[in-house]
């Protein structure tokens, strides 16, 4: 039975008296107070009793939520503790200060069934693979989530029919998903910091939400929105997230305000496809290496308005489609292609500094930021003659919720059940194949002697596949999605070949998993499917749902569709740029004069450059649309850069460039980075 104490007072007195010899080896202990009860779970008191006492804790943190009443506080010491919880009253679960609750991969780690729950000063890691499978999930309302740590979870928080709830200053990192809200309104994310997770934070069909003081960085799209309205995103820094896609997306939305945020170095900074009254203030969007803003698919009522938009490398705003938008009182300018492109749709752009005096260009000579040549459909008429001073982001990069760690502390093990006569990782015969010596104790988990970013214990694994320590190897498995067209997606082994032949000549031995190294397999007909559809595929058809799967981190991994979510692009599947997806058949709509057949290489080698570490940043000519355009200044610059990472050249070869071809040319292969996959990083320098 619970011990009550009738005041604080007493309290406070009785804990100051408690010593280590109370409760044998335990630390002298400090409690909070709550309104009710307070019961304690240590995982120290292995011997026992248990009673959920200060002396007595339990072992246990669902044996004290289990006799708790509404109001009660469960107080968990630190420790670890391998168990998943059901919380069904309106309690409070709080930890010391480095409490974790390992779910041991099970399908929900907390399921919170309650209204009133208060959780915090948690560390919550290892969910299930699986679809459904979450660190949180929240199926009530007026929920409160604090001070918590949430990483390797197919999904951190999910929330589905609930509302009211806060998430106050906790970490997301190296999840599929971070937050994941379907069907549900009112719900605030506060002080939050969200790293290497494939999502950010995902909406659908839901409302009245707010995202405020938040970092969202090294995602493979930060946000996700999806039939939801009414959000707003407030001060959050949006940056350095994947740069191919990267930032705020969002798809048949409406209501959506991004105000006083830093939206720095994505691939994309703000997408707005089918979506309606959207709002871009007081923003600064910076370094973004394809485009700030992109409204695309028929969006209307976009707003961008006192807004720093400059040093983008490719667009500041693109408009491909038609799109009614008012682009007012901005800095536009340095934007490499075009300041704004809106060829084929209105656009209002009045009062906007252009970068010169003399206001937009036309054409690349120009001196102020390029804009689409369209008499009569671009309105830019008056135009600033000097830049703005006091406009975009009203804070730099200095918030408290930017300083917290996003790395994951459990490192993949690979282990053999074969002799092992110096226990280093490498089976005796493995080491004796390849001239170590099984009795000398070596680091092969470290060990990569031909720096291609696999260890020894990783090339072991992969013998059987043709790996070869002392040469340079790739690994790429490739899945195809079952295809309507009458021709397959499987890429063809001649092809295949072609693209094996030249990294070849360039001592790199390239293994294309179609079928042959255990992997590579059909995946049955979807049809334009979404972001995070293609996410769930890659947890199912390449992590086969295992978050230990030794595949992760040795083979790079391609899907091939005939109609994905873009035409062809990387992306993060769960914490690293180490897969890319293609859509044949649309590429061959936009394509006819090359085979299907080429163009699934082209796209595969090419975007096997990006998990290489062959990016935007890299050199100018890479994925750059400019160079497309014949006897452009783009076209001109770079015309030299004979490499399947310049657009013009992407289907006509499957090699990258070697750097001897003169002004413009660029050395791809020196510039290969090998780990790239397995530790992606996009900081810009600051």
């Amino acid at each position: 039975m619970k011990t009550k104490l009738s005041t604080v007072f007493v309290l406070f007195v009785f804990l100051s008296i408690v010593t280590t010899s109370a409760v044998g080896n335990f630390k002298t202990r400090k409690s909070p107070v709550g309104d009710g009860e307070t019961i304690y779970v240590d995982d120290d008191n292995i011997d026992g009793p248990w009673d959920g006492t200060l002396e007595h804790p339990f072992r246990h943190i669902q044996d004290g939520i289990n006799i708790s009443l509404d109001g009660d506080t469960v107080f968990v010491y630190d420790g670890t503790y391998y168990e998943t919880l059901i919380i069904n009253k309106s309690i409070t679960l709080t930890g010391e200060k480095e409490t974790i609750l390992d779910g041991m991969y099970n399908d929900v780690i907390i399921n919170i069934f309650s209204e009133y729950v208060t959780l915090q000063n948690f560390t919550i890691r290892n969910s299930g693979g699986h679809v459904g499978n979450v660190g949180v999930k929240l199926q009530l309302d007026n929920n409160l989530i604090k001070n918590c740590i949430i990483y390797r979870a197919k999904t951190g928080i999910y929330a589905i029919n609930s509302s009211f709830n806060r998430i106050n200053n906790c970490t997301f990192h190296n999840n599929g998903e971070g937050i994941f809200f379907t069907s549900s309104a009112n719900n605030v994310i506060e002080g939050c910091t969200f790293g290497r997770n494939s999502i950010g934070i995902h909406f659908e069909n839901s409302y009245s939400t707010s995202i405020t003081y938040s970092y969202l960085y090294a995602n493979g799209r930060a946000c996700f929105f999806n039939n939801s309205k009414n959000i707003e995103i407030i001060h959050c820094n949006i940056s350095d997230n994947s740069v191919n896609h990267g930032g705020v997306f969002m798809k048949g939305c409406s209501q959506i305000d991004i105000i006083n945020c830093i939206i720095n170095h994505n691939g994309v900074g703000v997408n707005t496809a089918g979506s309606d009254s959207i709002s871009i203030l007081n923003s600064t969007l910076c370094l973004n290496t394809h485009y700030a803003v992109w409204m695309d698919q028929f969006c209307s009522d976009v707003a961008v308005k006192n807004c720093e938009i400059r040093n983008n490398f490719r667009f500041g705003i693109y408009k491909p489609s038609e799109c009614r938008c008012d682009i007012a009182s901005n800095n536009i300018y340095k934007n490499m292609l075009y300041g704004v492109y809106a060829k084929h749709s209105q656009c209002t752009s009045k009062h906007n500094y252009w970068g010169s005096p003399l206001g937009p260009s036309y054409t690349d000579l120009g001196r102020g930021d390029r804009i689409t040549f369209s008499p009569g459909r671009i309105h830019y008429r008056p135009w600033r003659l000097i830049p703005y001073e006091d406009i975009g982001a009203d804070w730099k990069n200095n918030e408290e919720f930017m300083n917290k760690s996003c790395d994951d502390p459990i490192k993949k093990q690979i282990t053999f059940n074969e002799n092992d006569s110096d226990n280093d990782g490498a089976p005796d015969w493995w080491e004796e194949k390849w001239g170590y010596n099984p009795s000398s104790w070596d680091n092969h988990s470290f060990l990569d002697p031909d720096a291609d970013g696999l260890s020894n214990v990783e090339e072991c694994y992969t013998d059987s596949y043709g790996s070869h320590p002392f040469q340079k190897d790739i690994f790429l498995e490739i899945d195809w999605v079952a295809s309507q067209s009458g021709t397959s997606n499987k890429p063809t082994e001649e092809m295949t070949q072609e693209a094996v032949q030249v990294f070849e000549q360039h001592h790199i031995r390239l293994h294309v998993d179609i079928g042959d190294l255990e992997g590579g397999e059909e995946i049955p007909f979807i049809s334009n499917f979404s972001f995070p559809r293609l996410q769930e595929l890659y947890w199912d058809y390449f992590l086969h749902n295992d978050l230990n799967n030794p595949r992760k981190g040795i083979f790079h991994y391609g899907i091939i569709c005939d109609f994905g979510p873009d035409v062809n692009f990387p992306f993060i599947g769960w914490n690293h740029l180490d897969s890319f997806l293609i859509s044949a058949q649309l590429l061959q709509d936009k394509l006819p004069k090359y085979s299907r057949e080429r163009l699934i290489m082209g796209a595969a080698v090419h975007h096997l450059g990006h998990t290489l570490g062959l990016l935007s940043d890299t050199h100018g000519g890479i994925d750059n649309l400019g160079t497309v355009q014949l006897l452009s200044f783009q076209w001109l610059k770079y015309h030299n850069y004979k490499s399947c990472m310049n657009y013009y050249f992407k289907y006509k070869t499957f090699s990258y460039s070697d750097g001897t071809h003169g002004f413009g040319d660029f050395d791809d292969w020196q510039h290969l980075d090998f780990t790239f996959f397995k530790d992606s990083h996009f900081e810009w320098p600051k």
